[in-house]
C-alpha cells in the first residue's frame, strides 16, 4: 500500500468535497515541511476559514509521521480553544467528523494514507482509531480519551477555564491527583490554537510565559517535542497583524482574493439604530426587540430566521418569554445561553442546528426567532436573515454580526438593528466598560446623516430640523468591508476611542508560582489564583457546578453521601455557573440573575440589597467523591448549609425540589422527560447511554413519580419488610417486567418500561439504597450491562480512596503488572525523544502494584474476607464495594491504618531490591522510584501520612522476582510521609531535571499504561 502522503489539496477535497481556499494550502505546505512553524497571528476575517486550521495541524502532523519525536514540528495534539463554549461544541462537531471520516477511510484511499500514517505514528493497530476527540468545557468532564493513550493524535477542543486549568496543574474538570496527567499532556506534543484571541489576552500572556518556562533555562534536560500556540481573530483592533505570509504582502493578498472570501468580505450587512427611553414596568429595549420583531414577521413573505442578542442572561430569559406571548404558533422562539446543562444544550442543539448553519441550511416551515446572549457571538457556524441586538464594544458587534448572511447570499435588503437604552449611555456597563457607550456614539456620530446634521448652523431652523432627523433610526454597515471602511475613515484609533472590550492583564508568572502549582499533593496554602493567569486581575470568576436528584430529600439528608455514590455523578447532566452566582442562589434564590454571559466575568453583587433579600437555609451536598475520610487540605465530601464553603470547580449536588429557576433553563422534548423527576430536573438515567455508562434504573420511595405506580409501590414495600436477597429481587423484577395492566390501570413508567425490556435481568447488578430511620432498605438501583467504551466515563476521584483497584472482574497481580509493564514500554517509545530508555518505564510498570502484595490489601480486594484464598494474588477485584460506608468498614476490617497506601509500599520495596535496577544510571533509577511512587497522584511532593504500627511481613515472588520484607525490617524503613524519606527530595531534584511539565509528561506515560491496563476487554496495542 502507497505511504506517498497526498498534497493537503487533496486531502481537503476527500474531507469535505470541496477545495480549500489558497491561504489554507499556502499555510498547510509550510507547516508541514521540516522545520515547518506555524505563525504567530491568524487575523483573518469572519467566515474565511480559520477553523480549517485543525485541517492543517492533521496534515502536518501526518506528513511528519516518519521523523523522530525531538525532529517534528507538528505535534500530535491539537487544541482549539475559546471562550464561548457553543463555539467549542461546533469545532468538536468538526473534529469528530474528521476523525470518522479518517476511521472509515479504506481501499488504498488518500485518506487512507493519511489514517495509517496517524496510526504508525501511535504504535496502534491497524483498525485502530487514528484520531482521538475530546471536549472540554464546563460543565463536561466525561471527554479524556485523549488522555487515555498519549501516544495517539488528538483533537481536542476546549475553553480557556478548561485548558488553561491544565497547564496549571489545577485542572478544574478534574480531582487534584489527575491534574498531573493533564498539564504534562497539554504542555507537551500540543500545538494550541487560541480562537477570538482578543477576548483573552490575559490567557495569552499567560502561554507566552508557558513556552518560554518550558526552554532549555528553566530544565537540565528539557524534554524535546514540539508545542506552538497561535492566536486568532477577526477582529484584533490595533494588535500585531497576521504573519501567515511574513515576507511577501503581495502573496498575501493573492491567497485572500478569493471569489468567495469576497463575496463574504463585501455583502451589505445594514443595522438601523435605537435608542429607546424609559418605560414604566417594562425593559424599553425588551419592549422594542418584541416590536422589530413582529414588525419584520409581519413583512416577510418568507420564514425568516431572526437572531436576537443581548448582554444578559435575565434578558434573554425575559425577551424569550415575551416573543413567546406575542408570536404565540406564528413563529419557534428558541433560547440558547450558557446556562443550559450539556446533555439539554446537545438536544436543542442537534434540533434547530440543520435550520441555522450556515452551510446546506434546511427551510424552516415557519419563522425561527433565536434568543441569545454573548455565547453565540464569535465562531457559531450559524447564518441568520438578520439581527436585533442590544449594543455592545465594537469587537463584540462585528463578532454577532458575522452570525448575519454568513455567506453573503442572503437578502441583502433586510435590515438589523441595534438597541440601547438611554440610561445605559451614561454609566460603565459591567461586561463591556465604557466601550458599550463609545462604541453607540462612534456609530451615531460617524454615519453621513449625522454628520449632515453637525454641519448644520446653530439658528433655530437647523436646530428644529437637528431635533427632527435624530428621532429617525441611523444605520450603520457591518459588512466585513464596510465596517473596516468605516473604521478607517470615521473612527480611526479603536483602542484610543475605547470601542474594544476591556481587555485585562495577567499577573506576571513567575518561576515561584509554578514551584507553587506544580505541587499537587498536597497543595500549599495560600497557592497561586489561578483564575487571574486565566482572565486578568481585573476579571475571573471561577465557576461551579451543580446537579438535581429527585432522590434527595429533608428526610435522608443524612444519607445523601450514599446516595451518590450508589450513582454517581455523570457529566452531561452538570450546569457549570459561576461559582458567586450559585452561592447567591442557594442563600436567596429569588434574586434576579442580571448577569452576561461570558466566562471569567467579575461579579459587580450589590452587597447591600443582597443583605436584605429573603433568605433561605438550603443544605446541598458538596460532591468529592465517595471518600469519607476528610483533611485539614481536603474536608471531602460533606453537606453543608453554608455556601461560602463551596470552593472553584465544586460540584454541588442538591435536591430536584429547589428548582433551576434564576439559575439556568431546561429544555427537553415531553416525551423524553416523563417520568424523570420532580420539575424534571433530575435527567440521571435519561444520560446514562449519551455518557457511555451501563444504562441504570432507580426504584426508591424517594422518587414520587415512581413511588406513586400501584406495582411499583407494592414492589418496594416487599423489599422494605422482606429484605431479599439478590436473587430474590431479580424474581421480582421479572415479575414486574411481565406485569401488563388492566383496562383501568396505568401502565408501568415509560422510562421503567424501557429499561426492564432491553436489560436482562439475570445480567443485572443490583445496588440498595442506605436504609432509612427504621432501619429498612428504601429502595435499589438497577444496572445493566457494565459498558465498555473507550469514552466511558472514569470515576475521576478514584485514586482518592484506591477504587481504581476495583474492577468489573477480578486481576491477578502478576498479569496486571506485565500488563502494565508492556503498554509502558510501548507508549515510552513512541511518546518520547531520544534518551528516554522504554525499559526504565517497563520496569517502573512491573513494581508499580507489588506494594499489593500486604496481605492486609489483599484481604481489602477480597471484601474483607480474610479467610479466603490467598492462592492467586489479586491487583483489582469485583468484590470491592460502591458504598462509602461498606468500604471503609471493609478497609478496618482488613486491618489497613489510615492513609495506607500500596505504592508507596512499592517504592520501599522497590527501594530495598535496588540491586535489581543496576542496569540504569543513578538518574534513571531515580526517575523509576519516583514514578513508582507517585502513579496515583501523591509524592508530588509528599506522601500521605500514614502510622503503620503494626505492618505484616511481605512476601510473594512478581515478575521472577521475590519480594521479601519482615516485621522487623518493614518498621525499620523510615516512612515515605517523613521528610528524610528522600520522596519530596527526589521529586524537586527530577521537576529541575525535567522541569515543571516535563516531569508531570513522564509521569503521565506510566499512570496512562496503568489506566489503559485497568480498563477490561482491551488488547495491550489498542
Amino acid at each position: 500500500m502507497a505511504d506517498t502522503m497526498p498534497r493537503f489539496e487533496e486531502f481537503f477535497h476527500g474531507l469535505w468535497g470541496y477545495k480549500p481556499f489558497p491561504w489554507q494550502s499556502m499555510l498547510a505546505k509550510r507547516v508541514a515541511e521540516k522545520g515547518g512553524e506555524w505563525p504567530q497571528w491568524i487575523d483573518l476575517p469572519t467566515a474565511s476559514g480559520k477553523t480549517a486550521c485543525i485541517d492543517i495541524a492533521v496534515y502536518a502532523l501526518a506528513a511528519q509521521a516518519d521523523f523522530p519525536v525531538s525532529k517534528r514540528t507538528a505535534p500530535r495534539r491539537i487544541w482549539f480553544v475559546v471562550d464561548r463554549r457553543i463555539v467549542v461544541d461546533e469545532a468538536y462537531e468538526r473534529a469528530c467528523q474528521i476523525a470518522d471520516k479518517l476511521r472509515k477511510a479504506k481501499n488504498g484511499s488518500l485518506l487512507e494514507t493519511v489514517a495509517n500514517r496517524l496510526r504508525k505514528l501511535s504504535g496502534l493497530a491497524e483498525d485502530a482509531r487514528p484520531l482521538a476527540t475530546a471536549r472540554l468545557r464546563g460543565g463536561v468532564l466525561k471527554d479524556d480519551g485523549w488522555a487515555r493513550i498519549p501516544s495517539q493524535p488528538a483533537l481536542i477542543t476546549s475553553t480557556v477555564d478548561q485548558l488553561g486549568s491544565n497547564l496549571l496543574f489545577r485542572s478544574y474538570a478534574h480531582g487534584q491527583k489527575a491534574a498531573p496527567i493533564f498539564a504534562g499532556l497539554a504542555a507537551n506534543d500540543s500545538i494550541l490554537f487560541l480562537d477570538e484571541a482578543h477576548c483573552s489576552n490575559p490567557f495569552t500572556q499567560t502561554l507566552e510565559a508557558i513556552q518560554k518556562f518550558r526552554g532549555k533555562k528553566w530544565a537540565e534536560e528539557p524534554i524535546r517535542n514540539p508545542f506552538a500556540f497561535v492566536t486568532m481573530s477577526a477582529t484584533l483592533g490595533n494588535q500585531q497583524k497576521t504573519n501567515i505570509f511574513p515576507q511577501d504582502d503581495d502573496e498575501k493578498k493573492k491567497a485572500l482574493n478569493h471569489d468567495l472570501l469576497r463575496k463574504r468580505g463585501e455583502v451589505s450587512k445594514q443595522a438601523k439604530l435605537y435608542k429607546v427611553g424609559k418605560t414604566k414596568n417594562e425593559d424599553s429595549l425588551i419592549k422594542k426587540a418584541v416590536e422589530l420583531a413582529e414588525e419584520n414577521l409581519k413583512e416577510s413573505k418568507l420564514p425568516l430566521k431572526i437572531a436576537l442578542i443581548v448582554n444578559r442572561v435575565a434578558t434573554a430569559e425575559i425577551l424569550a418569554k415575551n416573543l413567546r406571548e406575542k408570536v404565540e404558533d406564528r413563529a419557534d422562539v428558541v433560547l440558547l445561553t450558557g446556562r443550559f446543562r450539556p446533555y439539554e444544550r446537545d438536544v436543542l442543539v442537534e434540533k434547530w442546528k440543520p435550520y441555522l448553519q450556515a452551510f446546506d441550511a434546511k427551510t424552516p416551515e415557519k419563522p425561527i426567532l433565536f434568543v441569545s446572549t454573548q455565547c453565540i457571538e464569535v465562531g457559531a457556524d450559524f447564518s441568520f436573515d438578520l439581527m436585533i441586538t442590544e449594543c455592545a464594544s465594537l469587537d463584540a458587534l462585528r463578532q454577532r454580526f458575522g452570525r448575519v448572511n454568513r455567506l453573503g447570499d442572503g437578502n441583502e435588503s433586510l435590515v438589523s438593528a441595534v438597541l440601547i437604552r438611554e440610561d445605559d449611555l451614561t454609566k460603565k456597563d459591567p461586561i463591556y466598560g465604557e466601550a458599550k457607550k463609545n462604541t453607540w456614539e462612534c456609530l451615531w456620530n460617524g454615519s453621513e446623516e449625522a454628520e449632515a446634521e453637525n454641519s448644520a448652523t446653530e439658528d433655530g431652523k437647523a436646530k428644529k430640523s437637528k431635533q427632527k432627523a435624530k428621532q429617525k433610526p441611523l444605520v450603520a454597515d457591518f459588512g466585513i468591508c464596510a465596517m473596516d471602511k468605516f473604521i478607517e475613515e470615521k473612527i480611526g484609533d479603536l483602542k484610543r476611542k475605547s470601542c474594544l472590550a476591556p481587555a485585562s492583564d495577567a499577573p506576571i508568572l513567575l518561576p515561584a508560582h509554578l514551584d507553587m502549582l506544580c505541587q499537587t499533593h498536597p497543595v500549599p496554602h495560600p497557592a497561586p489564583d489561578v483564575d487571574l493567569f486565566l482572565h486578568g486581575k481585573d476579571r475571573g470568576a471561577p465557576e461551579a457546578r451543580i446537579i438535581w436528584r429527585a432522590d434527595l430529600n429533608d428526610k435522608n439528608r443524612n444519607d445523601w453521601q450514599e446516595i451518590i455514590a450508589a450513582c454517581p455523578p455523570t457529566s452531561l447532566e452538570t450546569l457549570s455557573v459561576p461559582l458567586f452566582r450559585l452561592q447567591q442562589w442557594l442563600k436567596t434564590p429569588k434574586v434576579k440573575d442580571d448577569f452576561g454571559d461570558v466566562e471569567g466575568l467579575s461579579p459587580e453583587v450589590d452587597e447591600e440589597k443582597d443583605k436584605t433579600e429573603e433568605r433561605q437555609n438550603r443544605h446541598f451536598l458538596r460532591w468529592r467523591g465517595r471518600k469519607k475520610e476528610k483533611t485539614k487540605e481536603n474536608p471531602g465530601t460533606a453537606v453543608l448549609e453554608d455556601p461560602k464553603e463551596i470552593a472553584r470547580g465544586d460540584l454541588v449536588v442538591v435536591p430536584a425540589d429547589y428548582g433551576i429557576d434564576g439559575l439556568g433553563h431546561t429544555f427537553l422534548e415531553k416525551d423524553e422527560r416523563k417520568g424523570v423527576g420532580k420539575e424534571r430536573l433530575d435527567i440521571w438515567e435519561a444520560i446514562q447511554k449519551a455518557a457511555d455508562k451501563a444504562p441504570a434504573l432507580r426504584l426508591t420511595s424517594a422518587i414520587e413519580q415512581v413511588k406513586a405506580h400501584p406495582q411499583i409501590q407494592e414492589f418496594l414495600e416487599w423489599i422494605k419488610s422482606e429484605e431479599p436477597s439478590d436473587k430474590e429481587i431479580g424474581e421480582r423484577i421479572k415479575e414486574l417486567k411481565d406485569w401488563q395492566p388492566a383496562e383501568e390501570e396505568s401502565p408501568l413508567p415509560k422510562h421503567v418500561q424501557c429499561f426492564l425490556e432491553k436489560n436482562e435481568i439475570q445480567k443485572m447488578k443490583i445496588e440498595k439504597y442506605p436504609v432509612d430511620e427504621k432501619g429498612r432498605v428504601c429502595g435499589i438501583i438497577l444496572f445493566g450491562k457494565v459498558a465498555s467504551s473507550d469514552k466511558e466515563e472514569d470515576d475521576l476521584f478514584a485514586d482518592e480512596d484506591d477504587l481504581t483497584s476495583a474492577s468489573p472482574s477480578s486481576v491477578a497481580l502478576e498479569n496486571h503488572l506485565s500488563r502494565v509493564a508492556g503498554i509502558a514500554e510501548k507508549l515510552a517509545e513512541h511518546c518520547l525523544p531520544e534518551g528516554f530508555s522504554p525499559a526504565l518505564f517497563k520496569t517502573a510498570g512491573q513494581w508499580h502494584d507489588v506494594g499489593k502484595l500486604d496481605e492486609r490489601f489483599q484481604i481489602l480486594l477480597r471484601n474483607g474476607d480474610d479467610l479466603a484464598d490467598f492462592g492467586k494474588l489479586l491487583a483489582k477485584s469485583d468484590k470491592i464495594p460502591g458504598s462509602p460506608q461498606r468500604r471503609s468498614e471493609v478497609w478496618k476490617s482488613a486491618g489497613l491504618p489510615e492513609h495506607f497506601r500500596h505504592e508507596m509500599l512499592s517504592l520501599q520495596l522497590a527501594e530495598a531490591e535496588s540491586e535489581r535496577f543496576a542496569q540504569f544510571s543513578e538518574e534513571e533509577r531515580d526517575l523509576i522510584l519516583h514514578l513508582i511512587a507517585s502513579h496515583h497522584g501523591y509524592a508530588r511532593p509528599f506522601a500521605p501520612v500514614c502510622e503503620d504500627e503494626n505492618p505484616p511481613p511481605v512476601s510473594g515472588t512478581v515478575n521472577g522476582c521475590n519480594c521479601k520484607l519482615d516485621e522487623k525490617e518493614r518498621r525499620g524503613l523510615i516512612p515515605p510521609h517523613r521528610l528524610d524519606s528522600g520522596v519530596s527530595e527526589r521529586f524537586w531534584r527530577l521537576t529541575r531535571r525535567y522541569g515543571w511539565w516535563g516531569l508531570a509528561y513522564l509521569e503521565s506515560v506510566l499512570r496512562l499504561a496503568d489506566w489503559r491496563a485497568s480498563r477490561p476487554h482491551k488488547k495491550p496495542h489498542e
